[in-house]
């Protein structure tokens, strides 16, 4: 059984142990593909659902640059093949005005490029807290038909990831991605401030 403390670092299997609790399961002591039902269930679902959700949102915890550059001559030009990283899930920004992907390539006429970039990070401890419970929500929904046999508990568990827990991880993570000057939540949050301490 997971003995850990709850304020400890996240990791793997305690993100699991909350999509478990989420369905009213007893937790366990580690992913093994054979182990429990519940064991076995997190260590096929555990990763396609974090990239799935990392896969959702411009997280910043999750958000990569690189320069990539090919001087090689193929293809012909005006185009160049610029691999994308091992890591990338998702591209988010290229530094030119005409690239496409294809595949696991973009390519455009220059020949050096800057590549923003959602990186598969398999480290729970970069993870926001909000980040974790949106994740051990949407690995609740995987779960649920196999260990509970609920339509309803999955249906209701989908729903709080699409309307609260989705959300909520997503607003954060777009309020921190600013600094405070340049957020326009700072100018709605420094009036307010400062109408209060007028009245």
């Amino acid at each position: 059984m997971n003995t850990a403390p709850p304020h400890a670092a996240p990791t793997a299997l305690s993100i699991c142990n909350l999509a478990l609790a989420k369905l009213g399961e007893a937790p366990i002591g580690a992913i093994l593909p054979n182990g429990s039902p519940a064991a076995r269930l997190c260590y096929t679902h555990y990763h396609p659902v974090r990239r799935e959700i990392l896969c959702t949102n411009r997280w910043t915890f999750a958000s990569s640059q690189v320069t990539l550059t090919n001087d090689s001559t193929t293809p012909a030009p005006p185009y160049t093949e610029h691999r994308l990283p091992n890591n990338c899930l998702r591209v988010l920004e290229v530094s030119s005005n005409d690239w496409s992907l294809r595949g696991r390539c973009i390519y455009c006429p220059e020949r050096q490029i800057t590549l923003l970039y959602i990186a598969d990070v398999e480290d729970p401890t970069l993870f926001d807290p909000l980040f974790i419970d949106a994740f051990a929500t949407r690995l609740a929904c995987k779960l649920c038909i196999p260990l509970t046999s609920s339509t309803t508990a999955r249906e209701a568990l989908t729903q709080e990831y699409h309307r609260l827990a989705l959300p909520q991880a997503a607003h954060l993570n777009a309020v921190q991605a600013h600094s405070n000057d340049s957020h326009p939540l700072h100018k709605i949050l420094s009036n307010s401030l400062t109408n209060n301490q007028i009245l």
